[in-house]
Parts: structure tokens; sequence; C-alpha cells
């Protein structure tokens, strides 16, 4: 483990929005405690529907109806309260625009980006692009679009997306999450040693990632708030 930084393991989904939520979160805790230089985050892989058809996409309010067996209008009633929330932290959820896809090749494409210092900045592009722009983000030209935005290499991207390059990568991230007892994403691993599973209160960031930078073990045991689940839950 780097002794310089704090490493921070974030399993998490794209289609989560409890993870852009933890995601700002944990970002704007950085920031509050001028943590920048003392922090590495790295991403992990972590699929709540794998099983989703591949090249096809669907309105996600209506596949969460369809999985939970709830009404739409109850599903577009739970996503107000994560509307509200998602203000809080400059986040504007369209959840009527979104559009449900697997994610897999996402994914890979994060791992990849890993390897080039990109990684925060194609998740939170990939997030926007679900989660605000109503991109479909199972037509491939639209993944493209959102790498060419952060300037990394289109043609390297595509070349990926047309092979099983970084599948790996994602089994494993999967497989250490089973590992590790991880039911529900966001999660957050700070120095092998302290979770924060869920975007929890504020103030839980700040007292774990402060205790990290003072290499103090904080008492409070972390409870699970605020997290997706495989079965298209969000609590």
């Amino acid at each position: 483990m780097d002794t310089e930084k704090i490493n921070i393991e974030i399993w998490s989904d794209v289609v989560c929005p409890f993870c852009f939520i933890g995601k700002k979160k944990m970002e704007q805790t950085i920031s509050k405690l001028n943590a920048e230089d003392k922090v590495e985050l790295i991403w992990h892989s972590f699929q709540l529907d794998p099983d989703f058809p591949k090249d096809t996409s669907v309105p996600s309010t209506k596949h969460l109806s369809e999985k939970k067996g709830y009404p739409v209008e109850q599903i577009r009633g739970m996503y107000n309260q994560l509307v509200n929330q998602g203000k809080e932290y400059g986040i504007d959820f369209r959840f009527d625009n979104a559009l449900s896809f697997n994610t897999l090749d996402a994914h890979r494409l994060i791992q990849w980006s890993k390897t080039l210092n990109k990684s925060n900045e194609l998740k939170g592009a990939f997030m926007l692009a679900y989660f605000t722009k109503g991109a479909d983000l199972s037509k491939q030209q639209n993944i493209l679009n959102i790498i060419e935005e952060i300037n990394l290499d289109t043609a390297k991207a595509k070349e990926i997306l047309n092979s099983n390059e970084y599948e790996q990568e994602v089994e494993q991230d999967i497989y250490q999450a089973r590992q590790l007892g991880i039911r529900g994403v966001p999660y957050f691993l700070i120095n092998e040693k302290e979770v924060i599973s869920g975007a929890q209160n504020d103030s839980v960031f700040e007292t774990i990632l402060s205790a990290a930078l003072k290499e103090i073990k904080p008492a409070e045991t972390i409870s699970q708030e605020g997290i997706c689940l495989p079965n298209g839950e969000c609590k």
C-alpha cells in the first residue's frame, strides 16, 4: 500500500444513483479537508444487473417497474426523493430520460482508463451521460462520444469495445466484491481497513477520512444506508 497516500477503493455501478451521490460526497469531503494530494481513488467494477441484454436499452423507470413489480408512479415517487438529494451535490437527476443498459462495456473502458489516470473523469462522465443527458449507452457511438469528450483515444476505445479486453479485470473486481461480502453499492474501502457502505451522511465521510489522514481509527460503527442492490432496490 502507498504510505504517502490514502487509498480509497470504490465499488460502484454507473447506473446507481447512490453511487453518483457517494462519488460527489467523497469528492466534496476530499476538497473540504484539502486532501486532493493525499488521496488516491481506485475505481472497481460492480454490475447491479449483469444479465441485462447487451446492445439494447429500455427506459429505466419502466425497467425498474417491471423488475420490482411496482407501479410506475410509485417508482417516480422514489426517484423524486433522489432528485432532491442529488441537487444538494450538484447532480441534475433526470430519471424519466435515463435508459437502462448493460454496463459491462462501460466498466471495461473504466478499467482501461485507470491505466491512463483518467478513471475518475470517465466514471463521472458516464454517470452524467446516463443520469442527466439521457444518453443511450447501449450504442457504441454514444460511448465513443464520451471518450472523446474527456480526451481519450477513441480508436483505442473502439478496439477495446470490439474485443473482450479488460473483461477479466471487471470479473476480478466482482469476484473481490463477493469475497468482501459486498451486497450493495457504493462501497468505499479506505486503506484496506475502514468501510463506508452506501452514500452515508456527509459527517461519516469526513470522520473516516479525517481519521485516515491522522492514521487514527475511528470508533463509530458504520451501518448500511443509501445503497443500491442488484434487485434494483435503492434505499
